[in-house]
């Protein structure tokens, strides 16, 4: 579901799980929640252009819909 590169962030965030296994619904909202706030600090620009980091979270967080 998720790629090497969004993995590696992830955990990068102190998301240690099991990307292997089947994630639990609390996995998927602490994922989403943690995420989201990245995207919301770090995602854009002054010019309110995504960022490296920006477009990354919309990858994550579009497997969730």
């Amino acid at each position: 579901m998720f790629t090497k590169e969004e993995i590696k962030y992830m955990k990068s965030l102190g998301l240690n799980l099991d990307f292997h296994k089947p994630l639990l619904n609390e996995d998927y909202e602490r994922i989403e929640d943690i995420v989201s706030y990245q995207l919301q600090v770090y995602g854009f620009d002054k010019n309110y252009n995504p960022t490296t980091i920006g477009i990354l979270c919309e990858n994550i967080l579009d497997k969730f819909d």
